[in-house]
C-alpha cells in the first residue's frame, strides 16, 4: 500500500464534491435514463448547467432521417454548444421540422 492510502484527510477542510445530474433527451425529445438512445443531454452541476449535443462524422446528427441509427455508431459523442443552439435542436427533436435542424447546424457552425 502506498502511504498516502493510510492518511486521515478530515482536517484539510476539503469541500465536498459537486453532485452532477444529467438529463438525457430521445430523438423525440423526450426525457429517457438511457445514455445509448439519447441524442441530446443537459449537465447540471449547482447553478450551473452545460448542454450537448451528440455529433457524428463532425456534425450534429438528425435522428429522424439519414443518422436514424446514428445512436448505434460508436463514434457518436456529446459535444458542448450553447443554450440557444440546445433549445433549437430540441425544438426539432419534438416537431421533427427539418428548419429547426439546418437552424441548429448554422449555430454550431458559427460557435467555431
Amino acid at each position: 500500500m502506498a502511504r498516502w492510502e493510510n492518511e486521515d484527510l478530515t482536517g484539510l477542510n476539503l469541500p465536498d464534491p459537486e453532485t452532477v445530474s444529467r438529463v438525457y433527451l430521445d430523438k423525440n425529445g423526450n426525457e429517457t435514463e438511457d445514455e445509448n438512445i439519447a441524442f441530446a443531454k443537459i449537465s447540471q452541476s449547482g447553478e450551473k448547467n452545460n448542454y450537448y449535443i451528440k455529433y457524428n462524422r463532425g456534425e450534429i446528427i438528425d435522428p429522424h432521417h439519414t443518422d436514424s441509427n446514428g445512436r448505434k455508431n460508436s463514434n457518436a459523442t456529446f459535444r458542448k454548444v450553447n443554450k440557444k443552439t440546445f433549445d433549437t435542436y430540441n425544438k426539432f427533436l419534438k416537431t421533427k421540422n427539418l428548419l429547426y435542424f439546418t437552424m441548429a447546424r448554422r449555430m454550431v457552425m458559427e460557435q467555431i
